[in-house]
């Protein structure tokens, strides 16, 4: 009787045992739905769905196409057409898409830019910053020259007539400029002014002060051209204007041609 109590008192803690461990396991496969994650991950995916819904047409509202392009320079000698006109194939780009670089590389390709800046202005403007050449004189026969020495070539030449010309190579145009500046300013105390300057290939300098032919030759050009201030105050002052010619390619002296009576 007794065996018998103790096998039933086995068999009933066993099968507590067994009731526990089905209710372990059950409470572990009814763990809590984590539904504030979920919640996020679904609003996350909805704005990025509408993100891409609504990106054609946000894209088309901020980058708009170029309605106003604004050019700021001193248009002496530019016109603002001109450079509207070697701009047009890049406007038709919306704002973000234009190439900046390249569109300034064509401005500055134009005969009378000197420099050029471009930048946007949300939503729809472009705004172009130039600087214009300042001519100094006219170069060969077919161009102009800044004070920089650099040779450009606009096309009609009608208005530069009274410019002063000057001529020489092409890639000796710098020393050109240079060398006429420094000749106009020992000179111009006299009241008279280089109306023209001339580099030949062999590196000889000529000149024409007024109507009068100057001949410096190749060496000591500033020792020569002091020569002729003193020639002049000394001889040409008074008969300046019967003077035709002056060469000065002799060590100490100089020869003078008259017009003729």
């Amino acid at each position: 009787m007794s065996l018998f109590k103790q096998n039933q008192k086995q068999s009933d803690d066993s099968g507590k045992r067994s009731r526990g461990a089905s209710r372990g396991n059950e409470k572990k496969k009814t763990r809590a739905i984590p539904w504030g994650w979920l919640l996020g991950l679904t609003a996350v995916c909805a704005l990025a769905g509408a993100l891409l819904w609504f990106w054609p047409t946000l894209m088309k509202w901020v980058n708009q196409p170029i309605a106003r392009v604004e050019v700021r320079s001193t248009f002496n000698y530019l016109e603002r057409g001109e450079v509207e006109k070697e701009l047009s194939p890049w406007l038709v780009n919306r704002f973000f898409y234009l190439d900046l670089e390249a569109m300034r590389k064509v401005v500055l390709g134009m005969p009378w830019i000197r420099e050029a800046s471009l930048r946007r202005e949300w939503p729809d403007t472009l705004v172009i910053r130039l600087e214009e050449r300042k001519p100094i004189a006219r170069w060969q026969d077919d161009g102009l020259i800044d004070v920089d020495g650099e040779v450009f070539r606009p096309g009609l030449l009608d208005t530069f007539g009274n410019l002063p010309k000057l001529s020489g190579p092409e890639d000796r145009s710098q020393d050109v400029m240079q060398q006429y500046l420094a000749f106009s300013q020992v000179i111009r105390p006299l009241g008279v002014a280089v109306r023209e300057l001339r580099l030949s290939t062999t590196d000889s300098w000529w000149l024409k002060v007024d109507h009068v032919d100057v001949n410096l030759g190749r060496d000591r050009r500033m020792e020569r051209l002091q020569r002729f201030i003193r020639l002049y105050h000394a001889r040409l002052d008074d008969r300046w204007q019967d003077v035709r010619r002056v060469d000065l390619r002799y060590l100490n002296g100089a020869s003078v041609a008259w017009k003729q009576p």
